[in-house]
């Protein structure tokens, strides 16, 4: 069996892929980065044109490395410009640069299976191009275990097959430079393989071993394409330019998600930590927000309560499946898969930036696409989502009330669980409904402009019945300055809500001992049992610190 083709970067210009498809080829190499790290200039370009009209892909990159660190930013970098694409062929280091030699061949050694660590690592078939000098010369026995594709062609080259110069190992033949195919200006390397690389699974789609994709394409497109409309979206410093990707960018937080949750009547939590917003807003705008509240829960602004009612709901898994939410480093950070290759998936996020595998960037600024290796232990686990079940169930199939009640305080907060996080706040004769259910003094229901929560029972009243006048014990207001405090602590961490699982406010994320904190009258206990300030640092930024290591001035 042999398969011919052709391998191509920026030297061939602009080509007219239509017309090489027409005129027959069996597979296309591409250049993927040249010197530098840089993209070819036209790798793009030729990707497209090959996945359009169906010529089979692999990429070469011509390696510069002289140290295994170098090999590995070089394989980084071509894994960067996949992000997660299908390729057909192998991803090939080619060996020929003259310097390079004077590694010898343990040296050259070292390089490669530097780079083919992170080519594979990330799903993709790894192979070695180079010359028939180098493959006897510099080129280990251990190396010769991979696939090699070998360069050798004549000096009076006319772009021709010559039998009589094919090498007896390799599994592909680079045997001419100066090829004229219809189609491509000027001369182009021909190549012939003997190995189909279609008859095994190619990187860049899900394996076996996870699960495949069997949303319904309307769905799944609309989600996709939401996502990739938000791309480059960067937080704000103030709440001005909302709707602009790049104006107004800052680090305060602000964002159009959380400005539309909160004019949902749900709490977007504007000026704080959004991966997790941004994913309900996604869920909302793909199933409409009741699903969304289904499938993230009303605490669904914190990554751990969206983890916690995943559990509830027997959605939550270890095993990564396409369109599921991912959750990070005990909660701190949020993202969505949106591809799956055999050790990779592949993720869209928001608050974080773009950067190299396995980088979890809590609290960033901007919606970037991701990856990270199966089982990276940065991964705490994974949401499943149903798409198959149309726009989610109706309000008044979720929620079933059984009566209405009012407070009877001020204040009365609206917790997204017994004691937990507040997610609005109800005035005296304020009413909601109930559904029955409790857990201890604590009763849930459904206010307007608030959504599903819990508040303390002992401050409210069902219709029909009575109550006595009462005043909340020991009522907090985030308003009021309690004292002054001093960190005692060389680094205090500043969270977003009270315990070491949430993550660290972006305005001002740490402390250092001797600093000085306005501590508010909002002291929150956390999982662990530990009591926890509510601090204003500066008279402007928010936040919580463990008590422990602030002391009364």
């Amino acid at each position: 069996m042999e398969i011919k083709g052709i391998d191509v970067s920026a030297w061939q210009g602009h080509i007219d892929w239509k017309t090489v498809a027409d005129y027959g080829m069996g597979f296309a190499i591409l250049r993927i980065t040249e010197a530098g790290n840089v993209v070819d200039s036209t790798f793009e370009d030729n990707y497209t044109g090959c996945v359009r009209y169906k010529i089979p892909v692999g990429v070469y990159k011509y390696s510069y490395a002289m140290t295994e660190e170098e090999s590995r930013r070089e394989a980084e970098k071509v894994i960067e410009v996949l992000h997660g694409r299908e390729i057909r062929f192998p991803v090939f280091l080619d060996l020929e640069w003259n310097s390079q030699r004077t590694l010898g061949a343990a040296g050259v050694e070292k390089i490669a299976e530097a780079f083919e660590k992170v080519i594979t690592n990330a799903g993709y078939k790894f192979g070695i191009y180079c010359n028939v000098d180098w493959y006897q010369t510099m080129i280990s026995a251990s190396l010769k275990k991979y696939d090699f594709w070998i360069a050798r062609y004549p000096a009076n080259d006319n772009g021709t097959l010559q039998e009589r110069l094919r090498p007896d190992f390799g599994v592909g033949w680079q045997y001419s430079s100066k090829a004229v195919i219809p189609g491509i200006s000027g001369y182009v390397d021909r190549d012939v393989f003997y190995k189909d690389y279609g008859e095994e699974e190619s990187g860049g789609e899900a394996s076996g071993t996870v699960e495949s994709n069997e949303n319904p394409p309307e769905l799944w497109k609309k989600m996709e394409e939401l996502m990739k409309e938000q791309l480059g979206y960067l937080e704000k410093k103030s709440p001005k330019d909302l709707d602009s990707k790049t104006e107004n960018a800052g680090y305060g937080n602000y964002t159009k998600y959380a400005r539309d949750v909160d004019s949902w009547g749900l709490p977007g939590y504007q000026g704080q930590p959004w991966c997790a917003v941004y994913q309900f807003w996604i869920c909302a705008e793909v199933f409409g927000r009741e699903k969304a509240l289904k499938i993230m829960g009303n605490g669904f602004y914190n990554c751990n309560s969206v983890r916690s009612h995943a559990k509830a709901e027997g959605t939550w898994h270890t095993e990564p499946r396409l369109g599921a939410l991912v959750n990070f480093r005990n909660g701190a950070h949020m993202g969505r898969i949106i591809r799956i290759t055999e050790k990779i998936i592949y993720t869209n996020e928001g608050n974080t930036s773009s950067g190299k595998l396995n980088n979890v960037e809590a609290n960033g600024g901007s919606v970037a696409e991701k990856s990270y290796t199966i089982g990276n232990p940065q991964i705490d686990g994974y949401v499943w989502i149903d798409y198959g079940s149309g726009s989610g169930t109706t309000e008044e199939s979720r929620w079933k009330a059984v009566g209405t009640a009012v407070s009877t305080v001020d204040n009365l907060f609206v917790r997204a669980r017994p004691n937990g996080e507040v997610l609005g706040e109800l005035m005296k004769g304020n009413r909601f409904e109930i559904n029955g259910v409790v857990s201890g003094d604590w009763m849930q229901i459904m206010a307007a402009n608030i959504g599903v929560g819990w508040v303390a029972s002992r401050y409210t009243k069902k219709d029909g019945e009575s109550a006595e006048d009462v005043e909340i014990a020991d009522k907090q207001d985030k308003k009021q300055r309690l004292f002054v405090g001093k960190v005692t602590a060389s680094v205090l961490n500043v969270r977003s809500w009270a315990g070491t699982e949430y993550p660290q406010i972006r305005s001002y994320p740490i402390l250092k001992r001797g600093n000085l904190v306005d501590v508010m009258n909002f002291t929150q206990t956390a999982a662990d049992g530990s009591f926890w300030y509510y601090i204003r640092i500066a008279g402007k930024y928010y936040g919580f610190a463990a008590s422990q290591y602030i002391q009364r001035q």
